[in-house]
């Protein structure tokens, strides 16, 4: 039997929640997405304080509207954010696994000059159990809000540095 420790960390499921981010970056400005930005994908959509607040934020909102949710009075979770750089590097090997598993199932491919990936596979797949399609569907969002930012503004939003 699975935990739901080993589910998190299932390289697979982290191969389709990148492939989604990659996915909601690709198609705000059909650009490659630089590697180190993936660090930060993980650690946001499998905490499930951060994952309802990016569920619970319009995608028109962007980042530092879900961002600053942490801050209001009927959250106030802000170590929540503080804290993601620490759960990106506890979960760093779990993300270059995911990477290569997302890799091998010809989900995405990484431009070598660049050092940025992009999907190969396009088309959504809505097979999946409603609560890997809910991971999908914030991943997809997170992506589509980092595209619309520099890592400069990434990093001083979530307190993160790349």
């Amino acid at each position: 039997m699975i935990s739901e420790y080993d589910n998190v960390r299932n390289p697979m499921l982290g191969a389709y929640i990148l492939w989604n981010f990659i996915l909601g970056y690709y198609s705000k400005n059909d650009g490659c997405v630089p590697f180190e930005l993936l660090f930060i994908v993980l650690p946001m959509i499998l905490k499930e304080d951060i994952a309802q607040q990016i569920q619970s934020t319009n995608k028109s909102s962007g980042m530092r509207i879900m961002s600053d949710k942490f801050m209001k009075t009927e959250v106030l979770k802000n170590d929540l954010v503080s804290s993601i750089h620490k759960d990106i590097e506890r979960m760093k090997e779990s993300t270059i696994a995911s990477i290569g598993e997302a890799i091998k199932a010809g989900l995405v491919s990484l431009e070598f000059e660049t050092n940025k990936f992009f999907p190969i596979e396009l088309k959504i797949r809505n097979k999946e159990a409603d609560s890997v399609l809910k991971l999908g569907k914030n991943a997809e969002k997170l992506g589509q809000w980092c595209a619309e930012l520099t890592l400069t503004e990434i990093e001083e939003i979530l307190k993160v540095r790349f």
